[in-house]
């Protein structure tokens, strides 16, 4: 692990008894910085590196030394913690040498302690895979990429985190940012630009979705209108019960005129002699269903004796008699008598 980006910009090693007695008011000014309460207890592990960032920083703008900061830095802790650092560092007097002597050496012991490889190379896994979910804007994005590499312990440059950025953005806005990007662009700026992008994507986006539903409900009304189409009644045929069964003969009402069979084949078991509803390899249920349906049609239809004009003879008897005969004096039932008046008067004539 560098620790050398945690060196303080004043690298004095020199701590004498007067420089003891300023280290009250030291403390003060470096706790304002620093942050009255944000003492650090040892967790998360990987929180060291926040903590000697802030204590850096704190330390650099109130110009502490490295000779005094080997005994300020433990008074920013707490718990546990506090007391281990008592232990190792040397007294405020110098009768007491500790397992540290000096302030790199105290940032090698913590980061020796909380900063373990495999949770950092977890961190890293984690920053180099960082990209936009569901639901998270590009500033939300940039937060948790900016958390990220401080649980990496700020290993990674101001260039990589906005390199890591810029490729976890969505397709749509990836490479207008690209290209808008310059060198010396600050982060803010590029974040900015970034967060408009995805803001006008959004509003592309949510536009498409309303006119696709708008289109869909469109199709299901048309749908709606339509016509019902025409529904047809399907049978379901029984196989014989063995090999080259023959169904049974054709009913009396499948026989055309004259009595002969009629020539069409039966749409259940393609044999001629009988109407489909009459098949003798459909099951029960479907014969009469089959046959409501004949019965409701041909009441529908009118009778065909009503349709043709009946025809009428006039004959000669109001009642039949028995059957005629040549020799019979009587004219034969159904013939007129003036036919047989012609019949007779030709015959005289040739005769």
């Amino acid at each position: 692990m560098d620790c050398v980006s945690y060196a303080l910009a004043n690298a004095d090693v020199r701590y004498d008894r007067t420089m003891a007695h300023g280290l009250g008011r030291l403390r003060k000014d470096v706790s304002a910085t620093f942050g009255r309460d944000a003492e650090w207890d040892g967790t998360p592990a990987l929180g060291v590196f926040e903590f000697l960032k802030r204590f850096v920083n704190a330390g650099n703008e109130n110009d502490v030394s490295e000779g005094r900061a080997v005994y300020l830095l433990p008074e920013f802790t707490q718990g546990d913690l506090k007391r281990e650092l008592y232990t190792v560092t040397p007294s405020l007097q110098g009768g007491r040498s500790g397992e540290v002597s000096s302030y790199m050496e105290l940032v090698n012991w913590l980061l020796r302690k909380y900063a373990d490889e495999q949770s950092l190379s977890d961190q890293d896994v984690l920053f180099h895979g960082a990209s936009r979910e569901d639901g998270e804007t590009e500033n939300d994005l940039y937060a948790r990429v900016r958390g990220l590499r401080r649980l990496c312990g700020y290993i990674h440059t101001e260039w990589q985190m906005k390199s890591r950025h810029m490729q976890g953005l969505g397709w749509e806005i990836r490479a207008d940012v690209r290209e808008h990007n310059t060198g010396n662009m600050p982060m803010d700026l590029l974040v900015q630009y970034a967060q408009r992008k995805g803001d006008v994507s959004c509003r592309r986006y949510e536009k498409q979705q309303a006119e696709e539903a708008r289109r869909a409900e469109a199709r299901r009304e048309r749908r709606a209108a339509r016509p019902t189409p025409r529904t047809f009644v399907t049978a379901a045929v029984t196989a014989p019960t063995k090999v080259g069964e023959v169904p049974e003969g054709p009913s009396p009402r499948g026989k055309g005129r004259f009595g002969q069979p009629r020539n069409y084949n039966c749409l259940a078991c393609d044999m001629r002699g009988h109407f489909f509803r009459q098949c003798p390899r459909l099951d029960a249920a479907t014969k009469a269903l089959l046959n409501r349906a004949y019965e409701e049609r041909m009441a529908e239809r009118p009778q065909e004796d009503q349709r043709r004009p009946k025809q009428t003879l006039a004959a000669v008897g109001t009642s039949l008699g028995p059957p005629w005969s040549s020799s019979d004096a009587a004219p034969p039932p159904g013939v007129e008598a003036e036919e047989l008046f012609q019949e007779d008067k030709s015959s005289s004539e040739n005769a």
